[in-house]
This record gives structure tokens, sequence and C-alpha cells, in this order.
């Protein structure tokens, strides 16, 4: 648990708590994929059993809260076709305005890290993609 101070008073709150507040407006977001998960996230899920879906959309969240104030690092995957300041700002926004509704006090840092696009299922193939053939040259 984590005390963060604000006009009112005292809040107490953990971490796991305002890294389910931003998975639940990841999952609302058009455009957002889910996250990658690294080997080592992969395997702590699997040693604790967790097999929650919400958790799996947006497992690599990372929240500080340091002086009172909240840092948040996302780390997503995007869908194809998306432009990345349009959907980085919309998530910011949203993050935002929900933990000043929910908790009352604002974030410091929000910062987006986009790990990869996720391509519609048709284009997946080397065939079908428009720059195969380039890439391929190219390296």
């Amino acid at each position: 648990m984590q005390t963060i101070k604000t006009e009112l008073g005292e809040i107490n709150i953990s971490k796991e708590t305002i890294g389910y507040i931003v998975r639940l407006i990841l999952v609302d977001i058009k455009g957002v994929a889910g996250s990658k998960k690294t080997v080592m996230n992969e395997i702590t899920d699997m040693l604790m059993g967790n097999t929650d879906i919400i958790s799996d959309t947006s497992s690599n969240i990372k929240i500080e809260i340091k002086d009172n104030k909240i840092f948040i690092d996302l780390f997503i995957i995007i869908k194809y076709g998306v432009r990345i300041p349009d959907i980085a700002w919309d998530i910011q926004n949203r993050i935002k305005e929900e933990l000043i509704r929910k908790i009352g006090t604002d974030t410091s840092e929000i910062n987006i890290h986009i790990q990869g696009i996720q391509f519609p299922k048709k284009a997946q193939s080397k065939k079908e993609l428009v720059a195969s053939d380039l890439f391929i040259q190219v390296f």
C-alpha cells in the first residue's frame, strides 16, 4: 500500500489497484491489441497461476508512486492502421481523467511504449504483405 496525500486527506492505495483501473481503460480503447509478454512475465504468471483475461490484455504496466505523484509506464501493442500519436494521446487523457475521477489525484507521467503492431489476420502471410518483396530485398 502506498499513501498519497491530497487536499482532502490521505489515500492508501496499492499499485495493483491503479493497474487494474488502467487495464480496464485499455480494454475499452479501440486500437489497443494488448501487450507483449516477456518470458519473465510468462514464467511468473505460470508460477502464480495467473489466468485472468484482463491482466493478459495489458500485463506490462509499471506503476511507481513517489512524493505523492503517480508515474505510469505502459508497454502495449497497437492494431495496424492506428495513428500512434492519436492513440497515445487518447490513452493518456483517459487514464488521467479516470484517476482524477476515481482516486481524486492526478498522474505526473504516463509514458507509452509501443512494443509492436498487430496486423490483420489476412495480411500476416508473406504473399499478401504489400511491402514483403521490398523488405526481403533490402535485408
